[in-house]
């Protein structure tokens, strides 16, 4: 070839000659479009297959896939016109451990972003168990704990076996790794105490996921604050507290120091409304508008109702309400939403005579006889 070329494209330019470089960087725009074309047919023609079927995590694995394909397809292409231009052996064995270093972490990224679009679909179906069967409430959030931290499991295992077999493309580091195999005892056991909580707080994520103290949608009392469990990672805890503020706990906090879970087996929880009352209050009457009010709100689910005198003091009576709801957040608005209806009907019924009062009695005055001496009235 290079006979057939003018003299001026023969000319060295460092390792390679001239024609080499302008082929080279002709080469690379080839590929990379001849990449993106071929990545694009093969787009098209898996949306195509997977439209035909009836299951939905195959059209997000499609999706998903999209963009490590489009990588690994540029690189090939582009290593393979590259071998066209007649480079050095030690140039061409350097562009082959790129290519495979770059087609491996092409793969690895595309399995990691299946297993998540995997994740986030059966995530998907567990949320609409949720939305269109109450009962199954818990077994759904259960599934999608133990499906969301199982992801991150794996997914940080296939990075690290990426890394390793992209670090094994290239002779330096398999010496170095050779000369660190031949010291793990000394390094194993410093790298142990230096990262032993670190890898305490990854094995307790992985302890969680599968005792499953806590759950992803779990109503929890914990540093006391009152949340819900927004996410579970593997070293913190997402807790989403009722103001909206996010509440970062460590994992290994839920396997050593004792919580409250208000939704760990049954979501359905009962909740007391304190009211002071004064003594003539005719209490059938309360309870006939106690009961009358719960039977509008729909908050209640239908459990339980109760209404009891629990204490007497010297200017009211204490009465208790018991009631229930589905959730934390609706048995919060329930027993917010009684108590504010039984005050408006305390006020509003005779005037307000059934509120709390205190009562002066003031003795009848004694009579004075008429030796000036003080004495009482004779009936």
């Amino acid at each position: 070839m290079d006979r057939t070329l003018p003299p001026f494209l023969r000319q060295e330019l460092g390792d390679l000659l001239l024609w080499q470089w302008f082929g080279f960087v002709l080469c690379m725009i080839a590929g990379l479009v001849l990449g993106l074309t071929v990545a694009g047919v093969a787009r098209r023609m898996i949306a195509q297959v997977v439209r035909r079927t009836p299951v939905p995590w195959d059209d997000k694995i499609a999706e998903a896939i999209h963009s490590p394909v489009r990588l690994w397809c540029a690189l090939v292409t582009t290593y393979l016109l590259l071998k066209t231009l007649e480079l050095p052996e030690d140039m061409l064995d350097d562009l082959s451990k790129l290519t495979r270093a770059g087609a491996i972490s092409a793969v690895i990224w595309g399995l990691i972003r299946s297993l998540y679009a995997v994740a986030e679909t059966v995530a998907d179906v567990s949320l609409t168990r949720e939305t269109m069967d109450p009962q199954r409430l818990a077994r759904a959030r259960s599934m999608r704990t133990q499906v969301i931290v199982a992801t991150r499991v794996v997914s940080v295992l296939l990075f690290l076996l990426g890394a390793a077999l992209v670090a094994l493309q290239f002779s330096v580091v398999r010496t170095v790794g050779m000369s660190l195999l031949a010291s793990a005892g000394v390094a194993g056991v410093a790298l142990g105490f230096a990262a032993q909580k670190s890898l305490g707080a990854l094995l307790a994520g992985i302890q969680i996921s599968l005792s499953q103290p806590i759950r992803i949608g779990d109503a929890i009392i914990v540093e006391n604050e009152f949340g819900f469990i927004e996410d579970i990672g593997l070293t913190y805890v997402t807790v989403r507290i009722w103001d909206e503020r996010r509440l970062i706990v460590p994992t290994p906090r839920f396997l050593e120091a004792p919580f409250q879970n208000w939704s760990r087996t049954n979501v359905g929880l009962l909740g007391t409304v304190l009211l002071k009352v004064d003594y003539d209050i005719p209490i059938r009457a309360f309870r006939a508008e106690f009961e009358r009010l719960m039977d509008q709100e729909p908050q209640w689910d239908g459990r339980v109702r109760n209404m009891q005198v629990t204490d007497v003091g010297e200017r009211a009576v204490e009465v208790r309400l018991l009631v229930s709801a589905r959730d934390p957040g609706a048995l919060w608005e329930l027993r917010v939403s009684i108590r504010e209806k039984l005050v408006i009907w305390l006020q509003e019924a005779e005037h307000g005579a059934h509120l709390p009062r205190t009562r002066l009695v003031v003795a009848e005055p004694q009579k004075v006889r008429g030796n000036g001496k003080v004495g009482t009235h004779d009936a």
